[in-house]
C-alpha cells in the first residue's frame, strides 16, 4: 500500500457494542453509508482525486480467515492513510454547538512556550474567560455546555476499535453530519476545559440543563471525557510511548480494553495490536478459530518470551470467565488492578531472573519464587459502580460486612512506633506523585489527614496561600473520607486504625507535604484492600468488585516474590500447584528485602 492516496472512512452503527465492521455484501453500502459519504464529499480535502477504504464494507465478518488476515493488516492500513475521517452520526442535540465551542476552547489551550500555536498573553485571556463566563454563563452560546455533553455521550466514544485508528494514523477530522472539527482542535478544546475550567463546567452546565430544560443523574460523562484527555490524546501525541519494550507497559492497554466495547471478545486484545511492539506483536498469530481463553494464554506467554520476564502476572486473575489460565490476564475482566500504576517501579525479586516454563498445551506455567507471607485479615471490598447509583459518591462507598479481621496478637509483640511508621509507608506505597517538601518524613503526614471532608477543607483554607489546591479538593476528598470512615473499626495488630491518626492539620505543616501524602493515599485506597498478615506485615491486594463473596483474596491467601516480577504476586494454593490472583504491595519487602531475609536463613 505504499504511496497510495487513501483516505479511511470510520463508518460506525448506533449500537456501541456492535461489531466494528460489518458484513460485507453487494448492498453494504446502504443509505446511511450514502449519506455520510455525502457529508465527506463536502469536505474541502476531498474535492480532488482520492481512494477510500471504508470500514463498514471492506471485511467480511462472516469469513474469520479474512477477518484474521485484515486485521493484521491495520497497522499498515492507518499508517499510511492520508487522513482518516471519523463519523459519530447525523447531527442531534444541538451538536454544532458543542463542535463550535470545542473550536473557540482550543483557542485557548496552552501549547507551552516552544510550540507555533504558543500565545504570550494566555494567562490574561483565560482569566478574561472565566470572568466572561461567571458573568454570563451563555457567554459562548446558550446551551453549548449541554450540547457538549450530549457530544460526548455518543456511542463512538465507547468503541475499542476506534483506539488504534485514532493513535496510528497521522491526520484525523471528525465528522458529525456536515459539521467538522480537526481532531487535534477538538482534543485542545476538551483540554481547556481540563486545565482552566474542570470546576466551572459543572456550573455551566446546571445553568444550561435549566435553559434547556433537561435533567441528568450525573452532571458529566466523565468516563469519556477522560477516554479523550487520558487515553486518547495522550496516546496521539506519544505514540512511541505506547509499548516502549517494557514489559509492565501492556497495563495501561489492559485498561483501556476494559473501558471499550467490543462485541467478540478476542477483539479486546486483537483491536489494539497495531499499538504494540512490533517484537512482541509477531508472536501473536491472529485467528478467529480459537476461542478467547485460548487468545489470551498466548499473549500471555508471548509477552513472558518476548520480554523474559514474569510483569505480566500482575494483570492476571481467575476471574475472567474466560477459561484462561491464572496466570494470563483476561482482557474481558471489568475489574481494577490498582487505581494507577505508579511510573517508578518496584524491585520485590531483586536481581534473580526469571526462568519460565510451559507446559500442559501451553497451561501450566512453571516458575521460580518465594512465599513471603500469609494474609491474616482484609478491609471491606468496595461497592461495584453501577449506572443507577444515586450519586457519584455511591461509587466510593463499601459492602458492610465484608471485612475480615486478624487474629490479634498479644500487645508485648508489637512495637506500636514501628507499626505507625510500617502504617505510613502502606498508605502511601512509599511512592509520591508529585514531589513532596521532605522526601524522609512526608509519608507519615498521611496520619495529620483529617477524615471529615468538611473538616479537612476548612483546615487546608485556613492555611492561606499556598493551600488552595487542597482547599478546593471538594467531592475528590469525600473519597478518602469514606474509605476512613468504612476502614475506622479494622484492626491493626490488636489497634483500631482510626486510633492512629491525628486528624489535624499541623501549624507547621508544608503543604507539599501535605499534598504527597493525600494524593498517594487516596490512590492506593481506591482500587485495592487493605491486609494485615500473620508476620506483622501491612499490605494492598485486589479488590474483585465485579465479583461475588467468592470471587475474592481471602485469608490464608498468601503474597510470594516471584523471580522476574517487580511486585509480589498473591496466589492460593491449588491442587499441586497455584492459582494466581494478582499483584499485591507489601511493606518492607517491596524492594527485595524478602530475597535477603531467605538468604539469612528467616
Amino acid at each position: 500500500m505504499g504511496g497510495l492516496r487513501l483516505s479511511i472512512l470510520q463508518l460506525g452503527g448506533s449500537n456501541p457494542d456492535a461489531p466494528y465492521h460489518s458484513e460485507r455484501h453487494p448492498n453494504a453500502c446502504n443509505h446511511q453509508s450514502g449519506s455520510r459519504l455525502q457529508a465527506m464529499q463536502k469536505l474541502s480535502m476531498f474535492r480532488a482525486g482520492f481512494k477510500v477504504w471504508i470500514d463498514a464494507i471492506s471485511i467480511n465478518q462472516r469469513d474469520i480467515v479474512e477477518r484474521g488476515l485484515q486485521v493484521a493488516k491495520m497497522r499498515e492500513l492507518y499508517t499510511v492513510a492520508w487522513s482518516v475521517v471519523i463519523w459519530l452520526g447525523e447531527e442531534s442535540e444541538d451538536s454544532g454547538k458543542a463542535i463550535k465551542l470545542l473550536d473557540t476552547l482550543s483557542r485557548y489551550f496552552d501549547h507551552g512556550k516552544q510550540h507555533r500555536d504558543y500565545i504570550p498573553n494566555l494567562d490574561l485571556e483565560i482569566e478574561v474567560l472565566r470572568s466572561s463566563l461567571r458573568s454570563d454563563p451563555e457567554f459562548l452560546g446558550r446551551g453549548a455546555w449541554v450540547a457538549l455533553r450530549e457530544f460526548l455521550a455518543r456511542p463512538y466514544w465507547n468503541r475499542l476499535w476506534i483506539i488504534q485508528e485514532v493513535v496510528i494514523s497521522a491526520s484525523k477530522t471528525v465528522l458529525c453530519g456536515n459539521q467538522a472539527i480537526d481532531w487535534d482542535t477538538l482534543c485542545c478544546g476538551l483540554g481547556t476545559i481540563h486545565n482552566v475550567l474542570f470546576v466551572m463546567k459543572n456550573e455551566l452546565l446546571e445553568h444550561d440543563q435549566k435553559v434547556c430544560g433537561k435533567v441528568y443523574s450525573t452532571p458529566w460523562n466523565t468516563k469519556n471525557f477522560h477516554r479523550v484527555m487520558k487515553d486518547l490524546w495522550l496516546l496521539d501525541n506519544n505514540p512511541q510511548n505506547t509499548f516502549r519494550g517494557n514489559p509492565w507497559d501492556i497495563q495501561r492497554l489492559l485498561v483501556i480494553s476494559k473501558q471499550s466495547l467490543a462485541s467478540d471478545a478476542r477483539d479486546k486484545f486483537y483491536g489494539l495490536l497495531a499499538l504494540m511492539e512490533p517484537a512482541f506483536a509477531r508472536k501473536i498469530k491472529i485467528s478467529y478459530g480459537i476461542d478467547a481463553g485460548a487468545v489470551f494464554n498466548m499473549v500471555a506467554m508471548a509477552h513472558i518470551l518476548t520480554y523474559k520476564s514474569l510483569e505480566i502476572l500482575r494483570e492476571a486473575n481467575p476471574w475472567g470467565g474466560n477459561n484462561s489460565a491464572t496466570w494470563a490476564p483476561d482482557w474481558t475482566w471489568n475489574g481494577m488492578n490498582r487505581s494507577m500504576m505508579h511510573p517508578m517501579p518496584y524491585n520485590t525479586s531483586g536481581t534473580a531472573i526469571a526462568k519460565p516454563r510451559f507446559s500442559g498445551q501451553d497451561k501450566i506455567l512453571t516458575c521460580r519464587g518465594v512465599i513471603i507471607d500469609k494474609i491474616d485479615g482484609l478491609g471491606p471490598r468496595h461497592r461495584l459502580a453501577s449506572e443507577d447509583m444515586e450519586n457519584a459518591a455511591a461509587v466510593w462507598t463499601f459492602i458492610p460486612g465484608t471485612m475480615v479481621q486478624a487474629q490479634a496478637p498479644p500487645s508485648n509483640e508489637i512495637n506500636f512506633s514501628q507499626l505507625r511508621s510500617d502504617l505510613c509507608h502502606a498508605l502511601t506505597r512509599d511512592r509520591a506523585w508529585e514531589a513532596p517538601a521532605n522526601e524522609s518524613t512526608w509519608h507519615l503526614t498521611v496520619l495529620n489527614l483529617p477524615a471529615d471532608e468538611d473538616a479537612a477543607l476548612k483546615a487546608f483554607a485556613a492555611r492561606g496561600q499556598g493551600w488552595e489546591w487542597l482547599a478546593s479538593q471538594r467531592s475528590y476528598y469525600q473519597r478518602w473520607s469514606l474509605w476512613r470512615r468504612a476502614h475506622a473499626e479494622f484492626m491493626i495488630y490488636g489497634q483500631r486504625l482510626d486510633d492512629f491518626f491525628t486528624g489535624s492539620v499541623l501549624l507547621d505543616g508544608v503543604h507539599d507535604d501535605y499534598r504527597a501524602a493525600y494524593n498517594a493515599a487516596r490512590l492506593s485506597s481506591q482500587a485495592e484492600r487493605l491486609v494485615v498478615t500473620e508476620n506483622g506485615r501491612i499490605g494492598w491486594v485486589p479488590d474483585n468488585n465485579a465479583g461475588g463473596a467468592e470471587e475474592q483474596v481471602q485469608k490464608g491467601d498468601l503474597f510470594c516474590a516471584i523471580f522476574g516480577c517487580s511486585t509480589p504476586i498473591v496466589m492460593r494454593p491449588h491442587r499441586d500447584g497455584f492459582l494466581v490472583l494478582g499483584e499485591g504491595y507489601l511493606q518492607g519487602v517491596m524492594e527485595g528485602e524478602a530475597l535477603e531475609m531467605t538468604e539469612d536463613g528467616e
